[in-house]
Protein backbone atom coordinates (compact mmCIF):
# COMPACT_ATOMS: atom_id res chain seq x y z
CA UNK A 1 0.00 0.00 0.00
CA UNK A 2 1.42 3.60 -0.63
CA UNK A 3 0.87 6.93 0.53
CA UNK A 4 0.86 8.18 -2.91
CA UNK A 5 -2.70 8.50 -3.70
CA UNK A 6 -3.10 10.40 -0.53
CA UNK A 7 -0.72 13.53 -1.63
CA UNK A 8 -0.96 13.59 -5.56
CA UNK A 9 -2.88 16.39 -7.67
CA UNK A 10 -3.66 15.61 -11.06
CA UNK A 11 -1.54 17.63 -13.76
CA UNK A 12 -2.21 18.90 -17.02
CA UNK A 13 -0.75 19.16 -20.40
CA UNK A 14 3.52 18.32 -20.59
CA UNK A 15 5.00 21.86 -20.07
CA UNK A 16 7.54 21.09 -22.48
CA UNK A 17 5.19 22.14 -24.93
CA UNK A 18 5.05 26.07 -24.03
CA UNK A 19 7.94 28.23 -24.43
CA UNK A 20 8.88 28.44 -21.13
CA UNK A 21 9.73 24.62 -20.76
CA UNK A 22 11.99 22.35 -22.80
CA UNK A 23 12.03 21.93 -26.93
CA UNK A 24 8.82 21.66 -27.72
CA UNK A 25 7.55 18.84 -28.86
CA UNK A 26 10.44 17.27 -27.76
CA UNK A 27 8.48 14.21 -25.93
CA UNK A 28 6.00 12.39 -28.40
CA UNK A 29 3.25 10.96 -25.44
CA UNK A 30 1.68 14.01 -22.96
CA UNK A 31 2.66 13.47 -19.22
CA UNK A 32 0.16 11.32 -17.27
CA UNK A 33 0.32 12.14 -13.16
CA UNK A 34 -2.34 10.56 -11.77
CA UNK A 35 -3.19 9.61 -7.99
CA UNK A 36 -2.66 5.97 -8.88
CA UNK A 37 0.67 4.29 -10.17
CA UNK A 38 -1.08 2.64 -12.91
CA UNK A 39 -1.50 5.51 -14.94
CA UNK A 40 1.70 7.77 -13.99
CA UNK A 41 4.30 7.62 -17.10
CA UNK A 42 7.76 8.65 -17.03
CA UNK A 43 9.52 9.73 -20.20
CA UNK A 44 8.39 7.57 -23.37
CA UNK A 45 8.37 8.10 -26.70
CA UNK A 46 6.06 5.54 -29.10
CA UNK A 47 8.52 6.23 -32.29
CA UNK A 48 11.82 4.96 -30.49
CA UNK A 49 12.44 2.03 -31.09
CA UNK A 50 13.01 -0.72 -28.64
CA UNK A 51 11.80 1.59 -25.48
CA UNK A 52 10.50 -0.96 -23.07
CA UNK A 53 7.27 -0.89 -21.95
CA UNK A 54 6.13 1.75 -19.46
CA UNK A 55 6.18 0.59 -15.84
CA UNK A 56 3.24 0.51 -13.41
CA UNK A 57 5.66 0.92 -10.22
CA UNK A 58 7.03 3.93 -8.60
CA UNK A 59 9.18 4.61 -5.95
CA UNK A 60 6.55 3.43 -3.60
CA UNK A 61 6.73 0.08 -4.93
CA UNK A 62 10.93 -0.28 -3.61
CA UNK A 63 10.86 1.11 -0.04
CA UNK A 64 13.58 -0.16 2.07
CA UNK A 65 13.02 -2.75 4.56
CA UNK A 66 13.05 -1.13 7.41
CA UNK A 67 10.03 1.19 6.52
CA UNK A 68 6.59 0.11 7.65
CA UNK A 69 3.46 0.91 5.76
CA UNK A 70 0.73 1.56 8.95
CA UNK A 71 -2.91 2.55 8.03
CA UNK A 72 -1.72 3.21 4.54
CA UNK A 73 1.17 6.12 5.82
CA UNK A 74 4.49 5.01 5.48
CA UNK A 75 6.89 5.09 8.52
CA UNK A 76 10.72 5.68 8.62
CA UNK A 77 12.13 3.59 11.19
CA UNK A 78 13.25 4.99 14.70
CA UNK A 79 15.47 7.50 15.12
CA UNK A 80 15.39 7.94 11.21
CA UNK A 81 16.94 11.00 10.18
CA UNK A 82 16.61 12.49 7.01
CA UNK A 83 19.32 13.41 4.59
CA UNK A 84 17.99 13.78 0.81
CA UNK A 85 15.17 15.46 -0.84
CA UNK A 86 13.77 11.49 -1.25
CA UNK A 87 13.52 11.01 2.33
CA UNK A 88 11.54 13.78 3.01
CA UNK A 89 9.65 13.23 0.49
CA UNK A 90 8.40 9.96 1.50
CA UNK A 91 7.56 11.49 4.74
CA UNK A 92 5.27 13.76 3.42
CA UNK A 93 7.39 16.85 4.25
CA UNK A 94 8.47 19.60 1.93
CA UNK A 95 11.70 21.57 2.42
CA UNK A 96 12.77 25.01 1.24
CA UNK A 97 14.46 23.47 -1.82
CA UNK A 98 11.39 22.25 -3.11
CA UNK A 99 9.88 25.40 -2.52
CA UNK A 100 12.75 27.25 -3.88
CA UNK A 101 12.17 24.38 -7.35
CA UNK A 102 8.28 25.74 -7.38
CA UNK A 103 9.32 29.46 -7.78
CA UNK A 104 11.27 27.85 -10.94
CA UNK A 105 8.81 25.75 -12.14
CA UNK A 106 5.33 28.21 -11.65
CA UNK A 107 3.42 25.39 -12.82
CA UNK A 108 3.80 23.19 -10.18
CA UNK A 109 2.94 23.52 -6.11
CA UNK A 110 6.24 22.68 -3.91
CA UNK A 111 3.60 19.74 -2.82
CA UNK A 112 3.23 18.30 -6.08
CA UNK A 113 7.30 18.35 -6.20
CA UNK A 114 7.13 16.64 -3.01
CA UNK A 115 4.75 14.03 -4.78
CA UNK A 116 6.76 13.34 -7.91
CA UNK A 117 10.06 12.91 -5.58
CA UNK A 118 8.43 10.74 -3.61
CA UNK A 119 7.18 8.47 -6.26
CA UNK A 120 10.60 8.60 -8.01
CA UNK A 121 9.52 10.33 -11.58
CA UNK A 122 11.60 13.37 -10.39
CA UNK A 123 14.61 14.22 -9.00
CA UNK A 124 16.50 17.36 -7.56
CA UNK A 125 20.19 16.59 -7.21
CA UNK A 126 21.04 19.08 -4.58
CA UNK A 127 24.05 17.67 -2.26
CA UNK A 128 23.73 19.43 1.06
CA UNK A 129 27.59 20.68 0.46
CA UNK A 130 26.28 22.36 -2.82
CA UNK A 131 23.66 24.45 -1.85
CA UNK A 132 25.80 25.64 1.06
CA UNK A 133 28.13 26.91 -2.05
CA UNK A 134 24.85 28.68 -3.00
CA UNK A 135 23.37 25.97 -5.67
CA UNK A 136 20.52 27.10 -7.22
CA UNK A 137 18.73 23.67 -7.52
CA UNK A 138 17.03 21.92 -10.16
CA UNK A 139 14.38 19.59 -11.12
CA UNK A 140 14.68 16.91 -13.14
CA UNK A 141 11.72 15.16 -14.51
CA UNK A 142 8.80 14.24 -16.74
CA UNK A 143 6.38 17.03 -14.59
CA UNK A 144 9.54 19.41 -14.42
CA UNK A 145 11.10 22.07 -17.40
CA UNK A 146 14.19 19.72 -17.20
CA UNK A 147 13.35 16.35 -18.79
CA UNK A 148 17.05 15.25 -19.30
CA UNK A 149 20.33 15.59 -17.89
CA UNK A 150 23.37 14.32 -18.95
CA UNK A 151 26.34 13.89 -17.44
CA UNK A 152 30.14 13.59 -17.97
CA UNK A 153 33.29 14.19 -16.11
CA UNK A 154 36.99 12.89 -16.27
CA UNK A 155 38.12 10.49 -13.60
CA UNK A 156 41.31 10.09 -12.41
CA UNK A 157 41.99 7.02 -14.26
CA UNK A 158 40.38 7.72 -17.92
CA UNK A 159 39.05 10.23 -19.70
CA UNK A 160 40.18 13.59 -21.01
CA UNK A 161 38.99 17.56 -21.53
CA UNK A 162 38.55 16.59 -25.21
CA UNK A 163 36.46 13.21 -24.53
CA UNK A 164 33.96 15.29 -22.48
CA UNK A 165 34.12 17.87 -24.55
CA UNK A 166 33.01 15.24 -27.11
CA UNK A 167 30.44 14.44 -25.02
CA UNK A 168 29.18 17.60 -24.43
CA UNK A 169 28.67 18.37 -27.84
CA UNK A 170 26.64 14.93 -28.32
CA UNK A 171 24.48 15.84 -25.36
CA UNK A 172 23.47 19.14 -26.74
CA UNK A 173 22.86 17.59 -29.91
CA UNK A 174 20.69 15.48 -28.55
CA UNK A 175 18.82 17.95 -26.99
CA UNK A 176 19.77 17.36 -23.28
CA UNK A 177 18.30 20.17 -21.43
CA UNK A 178 21.06 20.00 -18.63
CA UNK A 179 24.70 18.58 -18.44
CA UNK A 180 26.11 18.09 -15.37
CA UNK A 181 30.03 17.98 -15.08
CA UNK A 182 30.75 15.49 -12.54
CA UNK A 183 34.85 15.41 -12.95
CA UNK A 184 36.98 13.92 -10.27
CA UNK A 185 39.74 13.97 -11.95
CA UNK A 186 42.36 15.53 -14.42
CA UNK A 187 42.67 19.20 -15.14
CA UNK A 188 39.27 19.75 -13.52
CA UNK A 189 40.18 23.86 -14.45
CA UNK A 190 40.70 23.05 -17.94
Amino acid sequence: MSTYAQFVNPQGNNPATQDSGTTPGCFSLPPQISPDSAGSRTFSSPDTPGMPPLSTRTAWDFMPNDWKCIDGLWQAPQGFTPSTQLDFARLGQVTDVMRTIAEREPHLSPEQIRDEVAAGRMVIPANRNHLKKSLRPTAIGRAAKTKVNANMGASPLSSSTQDEVEKLEWSVRWGADTVMDLSTGGDLNA
